[in-house]
């Protein structure tokens, strides 16, 4: 397993011997929240304190928390009309509006046809990603009808993470990244480091391993190095081509310089 491995990150190393793709920092700004979670279109920050999801539009804080459904495991900005906040242990989405107040709430338990979900994020119109583990599929679910609108083929590797924006979906497995339109169908993968963790905006992909940064362009199927000068960075978060990370109680917010797509 130890050779395998490392016969891997060899192959992975020699496919990113081309030109770095550097950053460009714009600006830093004071955040003393627990976690960052990232940044939405209209520049507006949002971080997690005592299991309280926060946002941060100027001087105003706006705040959502339901302590009865345990840890939050994750929140996607893609919509910021209509936020998901997803609790694992409980099974359960809310949808919450741009100042946090409850949308709608879907508990995969109660529901008919109920199933059990490790991953939820935004998809397009009423509808969320999940990747269903009794199934071993993911589904686009369409929240308010409480239907599955499409599905893909069932998925052997366990999945270990999930991004998506209102087209595609990206699904981590080991060593590798798959991702699948709207209607279900598989359109490709590439390989990854181990302990890979990454952030999606618009079909740009920003990704680190232990202290190695990397990056998926548009329209490319492999991985490329990013020069990134920050360390200990907590979390960070892409919106378009900016990355943004938060270290040190501040975010720094890092222009991506691509190469020509």
């Amino acid at each position: 397993m130890k050779i395998t491995s490392l016969l891997l990150f060899i192959l992975i190393s020699f496919q990113l011997q081309a030109q770095e793709i550097t950053t460009t920092l714009v600006e830093k700004t004071p955040f003393n929240l627990e976690h960052f979670v990232g940044v939405d279109k209209f520049n507006n920050f949002y971080g997690i304190t005592n299991n309280t999801l926060y946002k941060l539009e100027g001087a105003k804080k706006y705040q959502f928390a339901d302590l009865q459904l345990g840890e939050i495991s994750s929140v996607d900005l893609l919509n910021p009309l209509k936020i998901t906040i997803f609790y694992r242990n409980t099974n359960t989405a809310v949808i919450v509006d741009n100042r946090l107040n409850e949308i709608s709430r879907i508990n995969f338990t109660t529901i008919q046809n109920f199933r059990n979900v490790s991953f939820a994020t935004t998809g397009k119109d009423r509808s969320l990603w999940i990747y269903n583990i009794d199934l071993q599929q993911l589904e686009l679910f369409n929240y308010h009808t409480l239907k599955v609108i499409s599905h893909t083929q069932p998925i052997n590797n366990e999945v270990t993470a999930q991004q998506s924006n209102y087209n595609f979906c990206w699904l981590q497995q080991e060593h590798k990244l798959e991702y699948y339109n709207s209607y279900g169908s598989y359109m490709n993968s590439f390989k990854a480091p181990e302990n890979f963790v990454f952030s999606e905006s618009n079909n740009l992909l920003v990704g680190k391993s232990e202290e190695k940064w990397y990056i998926l362009e548009r329209k490319q199927t492999s991985l490329k190095a990013l020069a990134v000068s920050e360390n200990a960075v907590k979390d960070f978060y892409l919106n378009n081509e900016n990355l943004y990370l938060y270290t040190d109680n501040f975010i720094c917010n890092y222009r991506l310089n691509l190469s020509n797509e």
